[in-house]
């Protein structure tokens, strides 16, 4: 139990720092994840004439290898000390945000993560600093294959907002050692460790409102009717969700928790 909620927090303090990273469908997606992101706008003849000019600004600001060298030297450090500094939390920080009673939390000893999971899984930093890598190598890499489509998005963007006059005169400045500086660095600034170093106060403010949004989501969600377990259903439902998940009525029945079982007899 416990390793599972630090498994949990784990993940969204991980996912809440890849969070920003941009992402697109892939072409064997299924159609319902395909247009998750939405669909943009066809663009006019006009706008399509500008892409030209578009892409030479975009080619500026957007070299290729932009994402390779963003994931490689700035957010492979920065999930290395999110994780770093996240094992040195101390416990009782932790268990507010596993949603541990609160009459328990005076009860909690003195202590980091860290220890807690020596104690529990000696492997579990190795694992963990394995995970994370083959995570990173794994975005890293999506990152590079849709660079090519990412950057035609932005010609389409450039050319939808910005007439030829203004593209040029951007070309112009990019071709100055200054712009031409600018351009390139312009996508990674925003990663600079300067820049990523205000996010220093991500945790303690975090730390300071989840119990706060806890509440607030705990009392939204009284609003609603408890989920339904499997035996709540009726019998063409239970046989529509087998039939939508690939298996048998029987199958799902013996799979739900004896507590419900028992609880719905």
């Amino acid at each position: 139990m416990i390793r599972n909620r630090i498994f949990a927090a784990t993940s969204a303090l991980a996912a809440l720092a890849l969070a920003p990273q941009p992402l697109a469908a892939q072409d064997t997606a299924p159609a319902a994840m395909a247009n998750m992101f939405g669909k943009a706008e066809p663009l006019t003849t006009e706008q399509e004439a500008r892409i030209p000019a578009a892409e030479q600004v975009v080619a500026r600001i957007f070299p290729p290898g932009t994402y390779a060298k963003m994931m490689n030297d700035t957010m492979k450090p920065m999930m290395d000390n999110i994780m770093g500094s996240f094992m040195d939390v101390p416990v009782s920080e932790i268990a507010k945000l596993s949603g541990l009673p609160a009459e328990q939390l005076p009860q909690m000893g003195e202590g980091s993560l860290r220890e807690v999971m020596a104690i529990l899984d000696p492997a579990f930093e190795e694992r963990t600093k394995l995970m994370s890598g083959m995570t990173m190598q794994l975005v890293s890499d999506m990152m590079v294959e849709i660079e090519p489509s990412y950057r035609a998005g932005l010609a389409r963007a450039y050319a939808s907002r910005f007439t030829e006059t203004e593209l040029a005169d951007m070309a112009a400045y990019f071709a100055t050692p200054t712009g031409a500086k600018y351009a390139a660095e312009s996508m990674l600034i925003n990663t600079d460790p300067q820049v990523m170093a205000t996010m220093n106060e991500m945790m303690p403010t975090m730390m300071r409102l989840m119990p706060e949004m806890m509440a607030k989501a705990k009392e939204a969600e009284a609003q609603f009717p408890p989920q339904r377990s499997f035996s709540d259903l009726s019998q063409a439902e239970q046989a529509r969700l087998a039939e939508l998940l690939g298996t048998t009525v029987e199958a799902l029945r013996e799979s739900e928790p004896e507590a419900r079982k028992t609880k719905s007899t």
